[in-house]
């Protein structure tokens, strides 16, 4: 705690000004310039005094340095109480960043980003929920990467014509010494607490900006003292320096000196170029973070904002309701549409109509797919999984169509036209089956054979659920891909009855909803988390 210097009342760290606020006398003092009231000066210790409260539900563990600071619940589990267990010395982080971003414009924020997006519901921005925003400093930890000793990296000579249209390129090992400390690398978040998941979301702090720490600052805040073995995260932080680290040993004179005068380019990433780095932990930090939970039931959502850049990393499950309103509308429309179309060219019959709503069929299948692939492929960093959105499958339904008329339709040139729609519709269904649905299916296959290497507990969820979800899944798509693919022979055919092929129509529709409805499902549930327990080793996601 820290008291004013003019009257001895409280004061508090005012993210406006950046000053520390006198709440009796409302006099304002630079918090670089005020000494720790409990601990001496804190700039000279390395501990100081806090104020623990853990959750008796989940284990989570936060800090205060206000002796009258009472934590209504907990911000992790949304449990009613948190113990006060009781006066504690804190290591003493290197530095702080404090926050600037204030609890009116964290609302603020906050709402915006619901506002995005359409198919979440409003109640995550109910006046009472987001009034339980609260300011935690984060614990981050910095590391260092340490090249002592024997390096080696693989080099290409220039290709040589030895004749007959033959070129050699021969390869190198280039050898030395380095002796090497590197410190660029990003900061991790330090509490088992703060799921990752949520951390790299919320983008990175400039640590331009870092204050020498003082508990000054943390009036008014939370904090966490930082609970996660550094070591876990040794294999991030390697892949992150390497790059970094190649480029340093392939711009160092020994090794620029020996491939400039070999006339070698050197590799840049080759599995037989040789760095050994380890990493260590180094200096651990404090960044504000304004948090937030939302629980019902055995789930809940959480809400983060960067105090300092403003960035929103939140859970939005989406609303069913919303999806399934939107979906009948469209059906309606489209259906509508297809209806007046008939009326306006008798000519078009009812086949036309199926298969329309068998390239739909396709079409929806594709899309849906995609976005399930997308959601595991962003919480597991499966970078050939985050691609986006192809509209080539599109294009192709959209062709595939134009030749179902042609073929189904009579009038002058009608062997013509039925020849050009057929090669054009056999054409762009193989286009759609080879080179969008296929590399989906090969994609769907490789998240079963996925295991989680990193350690947030949500991205652990999102495997679980996306592995119990797939099995339905690909029945589900399997089932509706094989009815799709029959009714093309019976378009082409054209020779049934219109109550036939408008009851196929239906069914093709009816396959679509309900895959549909299972993907609402798993969206919904991959954005909720399970209640966790930071008292045990892990959460609710131990085992895939």
């Amino acid at each position: 705690m820290v008291y004013c210097p003019t009257c001895g009342a409280e004061m508090i760290f005012d993210t406006v000004s950046q000053m520390m606020v006198c709440n009796y006398c409302k006099n304002s003092f630079d918090p670089e310039k005020l000494n720790d009231n409990t601990s001496g000066d804190a700039l000279t210790r390395s501990y100081y005094d806090s104020y623990a409260y853990i959750c008796p539900s989940c284990g989570a563990e936060i800090n205060t340095t206000d002796k009258n600071d009472a934590v209504g619940f907990c911000p992790y589990c949304k449990g009613s109480s948190m113990i006060f267990d009781k006066l504690r010395r804190e290591w003493t982080p290197k530095g702080i960043i404090p926050f600037k971003i204030t609890k009116e414009q964290c609302k603020q924020l906050y709402c915006a980003e619901v506002k995005k997006h359409f198919f979440v519901s409003r109640k995550y921005m109910d006046p009472e929920l987001i009034e339980e925003f609260k300011g935690i400093y984060m614990p981050y930890c910095r590391f260092k990467g340490i090249v002592d000793g024997t390096v080696s990296l693989r080099a290409k000579s220039k290709e040589t014509d030895i004749g007959n249209y033959d070129y050699r390129t021969d390869n190198y090992d280039l050898k030395g010494d380095a002796h090497y400390i590197i410190t660029e690398t990003i900061a991790h978040d330090a509490s088992a607490a703060f799921d990752d998941h949520i951390s790299e979301r919320l983008g990175v702090f400039d640590e331009k900006e870092m204050k020498s720490f003082n508990p000054a600052y943390l009036s008014g805040f939370y904090a966490e003292s930082g609970n996660s073995d550094m070591n876990e995260y040794a294999a991030v932080v390697h892949d992150e320096m390497m790059p970094y680290v190649r480029n340093e040993l392939k711009n160092a004179p020994p090794m620029k000196a020996s491939s400039e005068a070999m006339k070698l380019t050197i590799y840049s990433d080759h599995e037989e170029n040789l760095v050994n780095m380890r990493v260590e932990a180094s200096e651990r930090r404090l960044f504000p973070v304004w948090f937030m939970s939302y629980r019902r039931g055995k789930k809940i959502t959480y809400a983060a904002v960067n105090g300092q850049t403003g960035k929103v990393a939140a859970d939005l499950p989406l609303s069913p309701v919303k999806i399934l309103l939107t979906a009948l509308v469209l059906s309606t429309v489209i259906f509508g549409f297809l209806m007046v179309f008939m009326q306006c060219l008798p000519t078009i019959p009812a086949s036309a109509t199926l298969g329309v709503c068998t390239m739909l069929g396709f079409a929806g299948m594709y899309v849906l797919q995609h976005y399930y692939i997308r959601t595991v492929g962003s919480a597991l960093h499966q970078s050939d999984m985050k691609k986006k959105l192809s509209f080539g499958a599109i294009f192709q339904c959209f062709v595939a169509v134009v030749a179902i008329i042609l073929i189904t339709t009579d009038g002058t040139y009608e062997r013509y036209r039925a020849t050009t729609g057929m090669m054009l519709g056999y054409i762009s269904v193989g286009i759609l089956l080879f080179l969008f649905l296929l590399p989906q299916t090969l994609q769907t296959a490789k998240i079963r054979k996925i295991k989680l290497t990193r350690i947030s507990m949500q991205s652990n969820g999102i495997l679980v659920e996306a592995k119990k979800f797939n099995r339905i899944n690909t029945l589900m798509r399997a089932v509706t891909f094989l009815t799709l693919i029959s009714f093309i022979p019976v378009i082409v055919s054209d020779n049934k009855p219109n109550s036939f092929y408008y009851g196929l129509a239906v069914i093709a529709a009816a396959e679509l909803f309900a895959l549909t409805l299972l993907n609402i499902m798993f969206q919904s549930n991959v954005a909720k988390r399970r209640l966790p327990q930071f008292n045990k080793k892990g959460a609710a996601y131990d085992q895939i």
